[in-house]
């Protein structure tokens, strides 16, 4: 059943709808980001998605944005009285066969800063063995930009630890990650947790005598698996790890698709090394830079983030569902974190030495919020997923049930629907799926009661 995208005049709110499709006896909506998210998108995102469309087209934007966080030094916005960068963890759920390996792509536009770290590091221990005389000189650390999900704790500190910027973790297969994190030398799952948050992280090891203090990690994964490569990963979803990922699953099937040179309509790889060097010579003028760069939020932002935030964030209190705050209060981080990026690419072209700060566009925050709201969704079904004692709704319909009285009948209901940019067909799909849950019964013929909030 195709996403149905019910269009809003006003300001973007936490109830727009996408039609409902019931996959596994659960409600799943596993919407699409909304068509006005790739409108007017800044340079190179509008060249990148630009040749795929569908679930590709949202994969590919997600995993770019993710590996682009991980790419805008001395960029920083202040949330919560705290400083923090753009970093954003993003896991993509879905089954084999599925089409998730398109964010592969992505990593060419990183691939270039990686390759250069490398290449001056060598340069940089090549120049130290011919010196006669390195006794007072310390030996340099290999840089690099891309951290494998196949390493060591030890090894993950000495690589932050030696760090200018942010590291990517970027692994199509979660297991390469989850295998790491179950074997005791192997456990960094602290400093994932962590870094998230710019916390600082530090070890002292007896072995071989090191002791490493990371101030102010900086870390941005990006990663794909199916459904079952989750659970290694995230062993409980209380498990403060969770909260931390953005999530995007689906579980339609591609069917076969035309593989043959006549069907490619654009050489992927020369637009995605294309848009590589922009971000290159981005990441050199943003390293380069003597100053930090700050964006800056106005408050009529503020107003619709607080505004927005606080519905979610109320309905699931009052639907007892508090195990998922944690989730909510993050993506409200990360809501920032995206806009973030969309200003800096948005005024690449402005950026210099000169210019300490940049506010965001209406139009980017707008689009960042968007964003967030579909993440939220496809969080909140992961989230129920993995645990055996949670009932599934989405989060308009959680609104829509606790704006209703204990006892109503269709005509009221219908009200509240359609002031919640319900459609009243929309609205008689979701009665029969919540009296199949259980949540209400009905009474008689147009009368419903509550039997519990969920």
């Amino acid at each position: 059943m195709d996403d149905q995208i019910i269009e809003v005049a006003d300001m973007p709110s936490m109830t727009e709808i996408a039609e409902i499709a019931e996959i596994a006896d659960l409600a799943t909506i596993h919407k699409f980001i909304p068509e006005s998210v790739y409108t007017n998108l800044p340079e190179p995102l509008g060249a990148i998605i630009s040749g795929f469309e569908s679930r590709e087209r949202d994969i590919v934007f997600l995993s770019t944005i993710g590996v682009l966080s991980a790419c805008l030094p001395k960029v920083f916005f202040s949330y919560d009285r705290k400083k923090h960068e753009g970093n954003l963890y993003l896991f993509i759920i879905a089954p084999p066969a599925s089409g998730k390996g398109a964010m592969n792509w992505s990593k060419i536009l990183i691939d270039p800063i990686h390759e250069t770290l490398i290449k001056d590091s060598k340069l940089k221990l090549q120049a130290y063995k011919r010196l006669t005389d390195n006794s007072g000189v310390e030996k340099p650390e290999t840089e690099i930009k891309i951290l494998p999900g196949n390493v060591s704790s030890s090894k993950v500190y000495h690589h932050l630890q030696n760090a200018q910027e942010s590291l990517l973790i970027f692994e199509s297969e979660a297991d390469s990650l989850s295998n790491m994190l179950k074997q005791e030398w192997g456990d960094f799952s602290d400093v994932l947790r962590k870094a998230f948050h710019h916390e600082s992280v530090s070890i002292s090891r007896a072995t071989d005598d090191k002791y490493y203090e990371i101030k102010k990690p900086k870390l941005s994964i990006v990663m794909s698996g199916t459904p079952n490569q989750l659970k290694p990963l995230v062993s409980s979803v209380e498990n403060g790890l969770f909260s931390r990922f953005l999530y995007y699953y689906f579980d339609d099937i591609q069917g076969w698709k035309d593989v043959s040179p006549e069907a490619q309509v654009l050489d992927f790889e020369d637009v995605f090394k294309s848009s590589a060097s922009i971000v290159s010579q981005l990441y050199d003028k943003l390293h380069l830079r003597q100053n930090p760069l700050e964006i800056k939020f106005p408050k009529n932002q503020w107003d619709l983030f607080q505004t927005e935030m606080s519905l979610a964030t109320d309905t699931l209190i009052k639907s007892g569902k508090i195990d998922f705050i944690s989730v909510i209060k993050r993506h409200g981080l990360m809501t920032f974190r995206i806009a973030t990026i969309l200003t800096v690419l948005r005024n690449n072209q402005l950026i210099n030495d000169e210019i300490n700060d940049l506010n965001c566009s209406d139009e980017d925050f707008a689009r960042s919020l968007d964003i967030i709201k579909i993440m939220i969704e496809h969080s909140l079904f992961v989230f129920d997923m993995n645990n055996k004692n949670s009932d599934y709704l989405p989060m308009n319909e959680r609104m829509l049930l606790h704006q209703l009285p204990d006892q109503f009948s269709t005509a009221t209901g219908v009200i509240s629907a359609l002031k919640s940019n319900i459609a009243k067909r929309t609205f008689a799909d979701i009665l029969k799926r919540w009296q199949k849950k259980g949540i209400i019964s009905k009474e008689g013929h147009g009368e419903y009661k509550k039997l519990k909030m969920i």
